[in-house]
């Protein structure tokens, strides 16, 4: 069987029991993504690959995700558990699909990228914040950044975002999502 239609269907099992919500996000980034990568050369179905597997854990136990991971993820994780999902949802997918690092990579910095990102990364990063089905303002903006051609303001634009909320609701950015906020900006000629 094809990965892609593996992927598809493993998915498709994992969320049998409903999240259509969750579901439409999933399969927007995949669009989004497929869409990006013909426009920047990257390998289509690695992205959809990525796009696919991004949440895959999202709803799942943090204790079964932590069997998973390093005793290092763990403490990570616990300290920013919106990491949990990235984490497993990429070690899930080398078990179950394929060992790709790229898309690995792009699974496992989902949420706000690493220095040095590939283009798949990239991809992977700013599809989940500007798929169609979120209507939240700050991502339509990002979206319609992103539509003309801006990916880099696209990124920079959707981690200041990201980091504002992060800290409104009394907590503190990733170390790392700063170091890919500074390391992006500099790559739009800001800093």
């Amino acid at each position: 069987m094809e990965l892609l239609e593996k992927t598809r269907n493993l998915l498709l099992e994992h969320y049998k029991n409903g999240n259509s919500d969750r579901l439409n996000h999933i399969f927007g980034v995949e669009e989004m993504a497929a869409y990006l990568a013909k426009i920047y050369n990257v390998d289509e179905q690695k992205a959809r690959i990525a796009a696919l597997m991004h949440d895959y854990c999202k709803y799942d136990d943090y204790k079964k995700i932590e069997e998973m991971l390093t005793e290092d993820e763990i403490v990570e994780c616990r300290y920013y558990p919106f990491l949990y999902h990235a984490y497993g949802s990429a070690y899930t997918y080398k078990k179950l699909i394929g060992d790709d690092n790229d898309i690995f990579n792009a699974i496992y910095n989902h949420v706000f990228g690493r220095c040095g990102m590939s283009k798949l990364e990239e991809i992977i990063m700013i599809s989940d914040y500007t798929e169609k089905n979120r209507k939240y303002e700050d991502c339509i903006k990002a979206r319609e950044i992103l539509l003309k051609g801006n990916l880099y303001e696209a990124i920079v634009y959707s981690l200041e975002h990201t980091m504002l909320h992060v800290v409104k609701n009394g907590e503190n950015p990733h170390p790392r999502q700063l170091a890919v906020y500074n390391e992006y900006l500099e790559k739009i000629g800001v800093k």
